[in-house]
C-alpha cells in the first residue's frame, strides 16, 4: 500500500505541473520593439527584468529578427527594465507591472562611441549576447559567502547540473570549463565547480565554440562544442584569493579544504588541498569507483551489465581522502600558451556488503549469497600538459600530454554460499589480496594548416598511448561441498598470480580539404593505427592436501592489431545546413597467440558508409541526423587462446575464431531553446544494429563452476532515447522540468549449449519544480521513477522487474544578510520481484551558516548529515545469466561544525 501511495504521489506531482502550466497561461505581457538610431530593428538584444531592491536578475529574453520582445512570465511588482546590446548604450527604465499588458512601442538604442584614453566606458549589463556567446553578469545573481561555482550555475537560466555532475547549457552538454579563456585543471568540471568561489567571478559566458579546424580556415563545418568560460572580477586579478576551511566533531569525523589562486594577464596559478573522512573524494569519483573492486560485493570483470541505467557504482562504506593539486598556466604571447597541472589523490575505502544472486542455467538453477568485507587503498598521481599555439593566422599547433601513476591495494574477505532449492550445498570462502601498480602516458599532437586558396587546408594528428601494469594476486579459497559427494568434501586452494600487462597504441591521421565552389568541399582522410597488447603471467596454484599438489601456469601472450582507414568525403556548409557524406575503406590485420607458438593471423577488409546532416535555422535551434557503420574487433580477452582460471568458480576462455562485429548506428538529436518563451527542449535517439554479434557462452556445471566463452551468433539491437524539456509557468514565478530516458537492448546468449535471447528494458522519468527568482529563497522539489525489466527466452518464470523511486525537496533561504539555512530531504523506495525485497530509505541533511566581518570573509557552519541514520546503500545489476542485489553499509549520521576564511577578500584600492 505504501508503494502504491508513493507512486500515486509522483503521478499527482506530474499532473500538478501539467495543470498549472496550462491553467496559468496568460496573454498579458511586457512587450516592445527595439530599434537603432536609423530605425532599423535590432535582433538578439538582451531584455532583462531586474529587482528594484538589489538589481538582481528576475527574467530575461531576446528580441527576434523584427526587434520585438515579449516577457510573459513576470509576477506583479516593480522592476528595472534593462535593454542592452554590444556596441550600444544600455537603456534602463523603472516599471510597474500590474499583470495587465504593458507595451512600450518603439525603444531606440544609441551607439556607444564614447571613449576616454582608449578605454570604453560601459555600464554593468546583466545579460550580453554576442555572435556565439551569451554572457551573464554574476552581480545579477545572489550567491552566499561560501558558495562554489556549482551553486552559481544552478541559479543561471538555461544551465543545469544533473546527478552525475554533467553540466547542460540550453539543452547541450558542456564539454569544457575555462577560467579567463584558459583551461583550469584540464577543464575537468568536477574540479573547477567544486573548488573556485562564486564571488570571484564577474561573468559566466556560454560559448558555442567552433572546431579548431573551423576557427583556422573560417569555413563552418557544423562541429561545435558548448564551453563555459568564467571571467574573473578585476579585484581578483593580480591579487591572490581563495579560501581555507576546516571542520570536525566528537565522533572523529573531520574535513579540511584549501584553495588559493592568483591570476594575471599572462600567468595562472592555483593550489587545491583536501583531506577528510566524510566520503568526499574531491576529484572525479567515477575514476575511484572503477578500481574499487570491493564496492559492489562481487565483481566479475568480464561481465557487461545489461542495464545501462545501472552501470554507475555507488560509493559505500567509509572513505578517507587526501587530495593535493597545483595548476600553472602561462601565455607567452597572444594565442600561445602552456598549461600544466599536477593532481595527487589518496583514498582508502573500507566496509562490508551482502550480495544476493539468482543464477539460472536451464535445469541447474541455484541461488548465491555472499558476505564481503573489503579494504581498498589508492595512491594516484596525474600530470597534464597542454600547449596551444594559434598565433599564426595560417596554422595552429596543439599538443596535449598526460602522465599517470597509481598504486592500488585491495583486500577482500568473501564468504559465499550456494543454495539448491533453498538447501545449502556448497560454501566458498575466499580471502584475496591484490596489489596493482599501473603507469600510463599519452601524447597527442594536432597541426592545422590553411593553404592559399580559401577553404583549402590540411591537418595531421598523432596520438600515442602507453600503459604498463603489474598485478600480484594472492588468494586462499576454501571450498566445502555438500552435494555430489558421499560426505562433506573440503578443498583448499592457495593461488599466487603475477601478471604484467603492456599496451601501446599509435594512431596517425591526415586530412586534406579542397574547395569545389559554392560551399562544396571534397575531403581526403587517412587513418593508420597500431595497437600492441603484451601479457606475461606466472600462476602457481597449490591444492592443500597430503601431497600438496602444485599446478603452474606460465606464458607470454601477444596481441597485435593494425588498422588502416581511407575515407573520401564530400561536405556542404551553407550556414544553416551542413552535410557530410563519406565512403571508407578499412583494413584490419590481427595477429595473436602465445609467444613461441604459431600465431593466429586474420586480415579483413570492410567498406563503411557514413553521413551527417545538420540543420540550424536560427540561434537556439539545432537538428542533427547521422548514420555510420562501425567495426568492433574482438578484444584480446575475448579471442585469447589461454584459459584464465584464477577464480575456481569463474573460468574464462577466449575464442580465437571470432570475427569482428559490424555495427550500423543511426542517431537523431534535436535542441530547441526559445529565449522569448523560456522553453527549452532536447532529445536524442540512437539505434544500433549489430551483425556477427559477439555473444557470451556460459556453461555452469553441477559444482557451480561457471565457464565463460564467446561466439559470433545472431544480432544485437540497442535503442537509447533521451528527452528533456523545461519551461516557466507564467505568472507563478515557477519553472518545471521533465526528463525521460529509455533503453532497450536485445541480444543472444548461450546458456549450457542452449540459445537464449536476453531482453532488457529501462524506463526513467523525473520531474522538478523550482522557483525562478532565487534572490532570497531557492526552493526545489521533484520525483524520479525508474524501472528495469529483464526477460529471457529460455525460462520466462525468471523474468525480473525492479524499480527505484526517489522523492526530493530542497530549501535554501537567507534568514538575514548574515544567516543562511539549507535543508535537503530525499526518500528512496527500492522494490525487486526477483528477491521479493523492498527498502524505504529517508535521507535528511541540513546546514546553518553565519557569515561575519564586513566582507563576509568568515563563515561558521553547522552541518547535520543523514539525520535518520540510514546507513545503507543498494546496488543492482542484471547480467547474462544471473541477477544480483548488493546491500552495503554507508557512512550514516554525523554532525560537523566548520569554519571558513576567505583569503585576500579585501576590495582593491584605486
Amino acid at each position: 500500500m505504501v508503494h502504491f501511495q508513493k507512486g500515486k504521489a509522483g503521478l499527482l506531482f506530474l499532473f500538478f505541473i501539467f495543470f498549472t502550466s496550462t491553467q496559468a497561461q496568460s496573454s498579458e505581457a511586457i512587450s516592445g520593439k527595439v530599434l537603432s538610431e536609423g530605425q532599423e530593428p535590432l535582433e538578439a538584444v538582451a531584455v532583462v527584468l531586474l529587482s528594484v531592491k538589489d538589481s538582481t536578475y528576475v527574467e530575461y529574453t531576446i528580441t527576434d529578427v523584427n526587434g520585438e520582445f515579449k516577457i510573459s512570465e513576470a509576477q506583479k511588482g516593480d522592476y528595472i527594465l534593462n535593454i542592452s546590446s554590444l556596441g550600444y548604450i544600455s537603456l534602463y527604465k523603472n516599471i510597474t507591472y500590474t499583470g495587465e499588458a504593458l507595451t512600450f512601442g518603439n525603444l531606440t538604442l544609441v551607439e556607444d562611441t564614447y571613449e576616454l584614453e582608449g578605454v570604453t566606458l560601459t555600464a554593468v549589463v546583466p545579460v550580453q549576447i554576442k555572435q556565439d556567446t551569451i554572457a551573464f553578469n554574476t552581480n545579477s545573481f545572489k550567491v552566499d559567502a561560501d558558495d562554489n561555482l556549482e551553486e552559481l550555475l544552478n541559479k543561471i537560466p538555461g544551465l543545469e547540473i544533473d546527478s552525475g555532475g554533467k553540466v547542460n547549457a540550453q539543452g547541450n552538454e558542456v564539454t569544457k570549463i575555462m577560467i579567463d579563456g584558459k583551461e583550469f585543471f584540464g577543464g575537468d568540471p568536477s574540479i573547477v565547480l567544486k573548488n573556485l568561489s562564486a564571488d570571484a567571478i564577474a561573468n559566466v559566458e556560454i560559448i558555442d565554440k567552433k572546431s579548431d579546424e573551423s576557427e583556422l580556415t573560417g569555413v563552418a563545418d557544423g562541429n561545435k562544442e558548448v564551453v563555459i568560460n568564467f571571467t574573473l572580477k578585476e579585484s581578483r586579478k593580480n591579487n591572490g584569493f581563495g579560501k581555507v576551511s576546516a571542520g570536525g566533531v566528537l565522533d572523529n569525523r573531520y574535513f579540511g579544504n584549501l584553495n588559493y589562486n592568483k591570476f594575471s594577464s599572462k600567468t595562472q596559478f592555483s593550489v587545491i588541498g583536501k583531506i577528510n573522512n566524510i566520503n568526499i573524494t574531491g576529484s572525479n569519483i567515477q575514476d575511484f569507483l572503477k578500481n574499487a573492486d570491493g564496492v559492489d560485493g562481487d565483481g566479475d570483470d568480464e561481465e557487461e551489465e545489461q542495464n545501462s541505467a545501472q552501470k554507475t557504482k555507488s560509493l559505500s562504506g567509509y572513505l578517507n581522502t587526501g587530495v593535493a593539486g597545483v595548476n600553472v598556466g602561462h601565455e607567452f604571447k597572444e594565442k600561445e600558451s602552456l598549461n600544466g597541472d599536477y593532481f595527487y589523490n589518496y583514498s582508502k575505502n573500507d566496509g562490508s556488503s551482502v550480495s544476493k544472486r539468482i543464477t539460472f542455467s536451464n535445469a541447474n538453477n541455484f541461488d548465491y549469497v555472499a558476505e564481503n568485507e573489503y579494504v581498498n587503498t589508492k595512491n594516484d598521481h596525474n600530470l597534464n600538459l597542454d600547449y596551444k599555439n594559434k598565433s599564426n593566422p595560417n596554422n595552429s599547433l596543439i599538443i596535449k600530454g598526460q602522465l599517470m601513476s597509481d598504486v592500488i591495494n585491495s583486500y577482500s574477505n568473501r564468504m559465499g554460499r550456494y543454495f539448491k532449492e533453498e538447501e545449502l550445498s556448497t560454501k566458498n570462502d575466499n580471502l584475496s589480496t591484490v596489489d596493482r601498480d599501473r603507469k600510463r602516458a599519452n601524447l597527442g599532437i594536432n597541426f592545422y594548416q590553411k593553404l592559399r586558396k580559401k577553404g583549402r587546408s590540411l591537418a595531421t594528428g598523432l596520438k600515442t598511448n602507453f600503459n604498463r601494469s603489474t598485478m600480484k594476486n594472492d588468494q586462499n579459497t576454501l571450498i566445502t561441498r555438500q552435494i555430489n559427494t558421499p560426505k562433506e568434501s573440503v578443498k583448499e586452494l592457495n593461488t599466487i598470480r603475477d601478471q604484467k600487462l603492456n599496451t601501446s597504441a599509435v594512431n596517425f591521421n591526415f586530412k586534406y580539404t579542397e574547395p569545389l565552389g559554392g560551399n562544396h568541399y571534397v575531403k581526403l582522410e587517412s587513418y593508420m593505427g597500431n595497437k600492441i597488447d603484451k601479457e606475461n603471467v606466472y600462476q602457481n596454484k597449490i591444492t592443500v592436501a597430503a601431497k600438496n599438489e602444485e599446478e603452474i601456469l606460465k606464458y607470454d601472450y601477444d596481441h597485435n592489431e593494425n588498422n588502416y582507414q581511407t575515407r573520401l568525403a564530400h561536405s556542404y556548409t551553407a550556414g544553416k545546413i551542413n552535410t557530410y557524406a563519406a565512403m571508407e575503406l578499412q583494413d584490419i590485420v590481427r595477429s595473436f597467440g602465445v609467444v613461441d607458438e604459431a600465431a593466429t593471423v586474420t586480415d579483413r577488409l570492410f567498406v563503411n558508409p557514413m553521413a551527417t546532416v545538420q540543420y540550424i535555422p536560427k540561434r537556439g535551434r539545432k537538428c542533427r541526423l547521422s548514420y555510420k557503420k562501425n567495426i568492433r574487433t574482438p578484444q584480446p580477452t575475448e579471442s585469447s587462446t589461454v584459459v584464465n582460471d584464477l577464480n575456481p568458480f569463474s573460468i574464462r576462455k577466449g575464442n580465437p575464431n571470432l570475427v569482428s562485429e559490424k555495427i550500423d548506428a543511426l542517431t537523431l538529436s534535436a535542441v530547441v531553446h526559445d529565449f522569448k518563451s523560456s522553453f527549452s527542449f532536447n532529445t536524442r535517439v540512437q539505434f544500433q544494429y549489430t551483425k556477427d554479434a559477439i555473444i557470451k557462452s556460459v556453461d555452469v556445471d553441477e559444482d557451480y563452476v561457471r565457464t565463460l566463452s564467446y561466439q559470433n551468433n545472431g544480432i544485437k539491437r540497442r535503442l537509447n532515447t533521451t528527452l528533456g524539456f523545461s519551461q516557466k509557468i507564467k505568472n507563478l514565478g515557477l519553472r518545471y522540468s521533465v526528463r525521460n530516458r529509455n533503453f532497450f537492448n536485445t541480444n543472444n546468449a548461450i546458456i549450457n549449449f542452449q540459445l537464449n535471447e536476453v531482453t532488457s528494458k529501462d524506463f526513467l522519468i523525473s520531474a522538478t519544480l523550482e522557483n525562478n527568482n532565487k534572490g532570497v529563497i531557492d526552493l526545489k522539489a521533484g520525483a524520479t521513477y525508474s524501472v528495469n525489466n529483464t526477460s529471457f527466452s529460455i525460462e520466462r518464470d525468471l523474468d525480473r522487474k525492479y524499480t527505484k523511486q526517489q522523492y526530493f525537496s530542497m530549501l535554501d533561504c537567507d534568514l538575514s544578510k548574515k544567516v543562511n539555512f539549507n535543508t535537503q530531504f530525499d526518500y528512496f523506495i527500492y522494490t525487486d520481484n526477483a528477491f521479493a525485497s523492498s527498502e524505504n530509505i529517508p535521507l535528511w541533511n541540513a546546514t546553518v551558516s553565519y557569515a561575519f566581518s564586513k566582507q563576509n570573509s568568515h563563515v561558521v557552519k553547522l552541518l547535520f548529515i543523514d539525520l535518520f541514520d540510514k546507513n545503507i546503500d543498494i546496488y543492482r545489476r542484471s547480467t547474462t545469466n544471473y541477477f544480483e542485489e548488493t546491500t552495503s553499509e554507508s557512512l550514516g549520521r554525523y554532525f560537523i561544525v566548520s569554519y571558513m576564511h576567505k583569503l585576500n577578500n579585501r576590495p582593491r584600492k584605486g
